[in-house]
């Protein structure tokens, strides 16, 4: 007999899809209340952990038949930071249609949609992932004795597909140290079993960060229950450019080697949590690998621009249990002008007018790390360009121990050298800092460009001698209760106009001042600094026409100053508008002046008055010396009466920052004969 082969395949064609739509009209009316009790069941047995859903399980009927369960929650292990691990908005199980011909209900993808894992550690190292089935009975568990009959676990049956969707994932180690927040947009992962390669495809990113399109192997699903992953392959692209993760997480430790490439270095920031500059392109190769005693990351070549860069860092625990860090790094080249600073979102502009910027900020010093962890950074740079001046051999160090914080840097500045020394002891009650900083031949530009101020005097040279010390956990209280000394000798340079328009018209006349500003000589003065008060005690400025000499205080609290200047015109034309004044401001302050010529009387003492002009003139024909500094370490011989006119301030250094200042004058004086 003749089989109709034909026909047959032409029943078959027709039945398949109404099989099919029959299979889904028959779950679409079916209590899923079971299935979800079930499933549910299943999971706590496989786990030992409860699965939740606000919205139960329901039926989409679509090309894809499937069953959408929302506010579905996993609960997290019983000492967890939360009571959940995993929070889902919507879980959509799309179902196989083929096991609906059979009439089963088998899941062949599911799509996870606003998750919010959590993975975190506890003090002994327990990981929330850790899931066993519950124990039987209120007996004893098998696990905890080997010769009670052991039951197998029940398998839960495994699904070989899964994508996510605008999700969160948050690994949190313990320890003190930051959780790590990994932003999923969107991702597919894909597995024929738990024990196989996983597959990766995806787009993942750091909050407020570039994010990553990553394609590639990542171990396997168990290996990352069980804090192993195995071999990882990934490559893709990353802040328009390239990136590729390579090595493997075993039993014998881990090995990363990251290679990557683009046009901002920037965008690593965010991923490596420091405040990493704008610049490029840039090249990086990297290594991450773990030693014996701790985990090693390796830069064999890091380039940005024309800046090269190379260096490692190990990270340890020591006996005691304490965090230690060491940081190498040796930058042949840097090139500041290639680089910028990384980009920030915009603040929000204030409902009201803010408040005038200080001088000088109240940051806090955040010692809370001393103690807990020992960090020694050490760097040196052969060259720095962009800054003017050609910075070389340059060195930086930084160690912090269990009781103090020590910040050294030093190197040659165009034909000069600096050096600074900053060292926090935060024992007592406030702590103390000590500020150590010298430069010699170093021009005010570059020191303008390194602290951030505008000192004005950009094309002078300064040498400079500072030594303070004070107490408080913040900047500014450290500099209220300050006291040392800072001695400062500047060369030839210009002082700029904006910095004399209140001064006197006759003053002005004086010397010369123009739009350009007034060109000086020399300057050279000493702050004596007590209590947050920084006393004056004098200055000596030589110009084309006329030396000036004086002194005051600048109130570190309230950042008011005042000042008295007296001039000696250097000819007879300029004697009629040689008359001393007064001038104060401050930050947030106009600066206001006047003349008071009864002053130069009070200044000199009996007998002949030796001439300013004559002194620098003798001082200025000794080789390689500032004349002014010469000149000011002789000035209280040559005008004995000044520092008994200058101006001090009459608050109390005691008083809280940010009340007005007001200043005392001292009545007129003579000076004994």
């Amino acid at each position: 007999m003749r089989i109709p082969w034909r026909r047959l395949a032409l029943i078959a064609v027709a039945a398949v899809p109404i099989a099919a739509i029959g299979g889904v009209a028959w779950i679409a009316t079916r209590d899923l209340s079971r299935y979800q009790a079930k499933l549910t069941d299943q999971i706590r047995k496989v786990t030992g952990r409860e699965l939740a859903a606000r919205v139960p399980l329901s039926i989409k009927l679509g090309s894809e038949p499937a069953m959408v369960a929302e506010g579905v929650t996993l609960s997290n292990a019983s000492w967890g930071s939360r009571p959940d691990l995993a929070r889902v908005q919507r879980v959509t199980l799309y179902l196989d249609p083929f096991s609906l011909l059979l009439g089963e209900i088998k899941i062949g993808r599911v799509v996870l949609e606003g998750a919010d894992i959590l993975v975190e550690r506890n003090d002994v190292g327990d990981t929330n992932l850790e899931m066993l089935p519950p124990p039987d009975g209120s007996g004893p568990h098998p696990g905890e004795n080997r010769s009670l009959r052991m039951r197998t676990a029940p398998i839960f049956p495994w699904i070989n597909l899964v994508d996510v969707k605008d999700s969160v994932l948050t690994i949190s180690d313990g320890g003190g140290r930051p959780p790590v927040v990994v932003e999923i947009a969107k991702a597919t992962f894909k597995a024929p079993a738990p024990n196989q390669t996983l597959q990766i495809e995806g787009r993942f990113a750091a909050p407020q960060a570039v994010p990553l399109e990553l394609t590639g192997n990542a171990g396997s699903f168990d290996g990352w229950m069980r804090g192993l992953p195995g071999n990882i392959d990934l490559q893709g692209e990353f802040g328009g450019g390239k990136i590729a993760i390579k090595g493997g997480v075993g039993v014998k430790g881990t090995t990363l080697q990251v290679t990557a490439d683009g046009p901002d270095v920037s965008v690593l920031g965010p991923y490596v949590r420091l405040p990493v500059p704008a610049g490029g392109p840039y090249s990086l190769n990297a290594k991450g690998s773990t030693q014996r005693n701790g985990f090693k990351v390796e830069v064999p070549a890091l380039k940005v621009g024309s800046s090269e860069l190379s260096g490692e860092a190990l990270f340890r625990v020591d006996r005691k249990g304490t965090a230690t860090i060491a940081v190498n790094a040796d930058i042949s080249r840097l090139d500041v002008s290639e680089l910028r600073a990384p980009p920030s979102a915009a603040p929000a502009q204030p409902a009201t007018s803010p408040a005038q910027q200080r001088l000088v900020p109240a940051m806090p010093f955040s010692a809370s790390w001393l103690g807990r962890s020992a960090l020694s950074v050490s760097v040196r740079l052969g060259e720095v360009v962009g800054l003017g001046a050609k910075m070389q051999n340059a060195s930086v160090t930084l160690s912090s121990g269990e009781q103090r914080f020590t910040f050294r840097a030093a190197g040659s500045v165009g034909g000069g050298s600096a050096g600074i020394d900053l060292i926090y002891d935060p024992t007592g009650r406030l702590g103390q800092t000590t500020l150590t900083a010298t430069a010699n031949r170093v021009s005010l530009g570059e020191l303008s460009t390194l602290l951030g101020l505008d000192l004005g005097l950009r094309d002078a040279v300064a040498d400079i001698d500072l030594r303070l010390r004070g107490s408080g956990r913040t900047t500014r209280d450290a500099l209220n209760s300050a006291s040392g000394a800072v001695d400062i000798g500047i060369a030839k340079g210009v002082w700029p106009n904006s910095q004399l328009v209140n001064w006197p018209a006759e003053t002005q006349r004086l010397l010369g001042a123009s739009d350009a500003g007034v060109p000086f000589n020399c300057i050279a003065g000493r702050f004596e600094v007590s209590s947050g008060v920084a006393n004056l005690r004098r200055i000596v400025v030589d110009t084309p026409r006329a030396v000036l000499i004086g002194g005051g205080f600048v109130h570190m609290r309230t950042e008011g100053w005042e000042f008295i200047v007296a001039p000696e015109a250097r000819d007879a034309h300029g004697a009629a508008l040689a008359s001393p004044m007064r001038i104060k401001g401050g930050a947030g302050r106009q600066t206001a002046s006047a003349l008071d010529p009864n002053l130069s009387k009070l200044l000199v003492g009996g007998g002949p008055i030796p001439s300013l002009v004559a002194q620098i003139t003798q001082a200025g024909r000794q080789a390689g010396a500032n004349a002014c500094t010469v000149v000011a370490s002789r000035i209280e011989a040559l005008r004995p009466g000044l520092r008994a006119q200058l101006p001090v301030p009459a608050v109390d250094v005691r008083q809280r920052g940010g009340r007005p200042a007001h200043s005392q004058t001292p009545g007129p004086q003579r000076s004994p004969r």
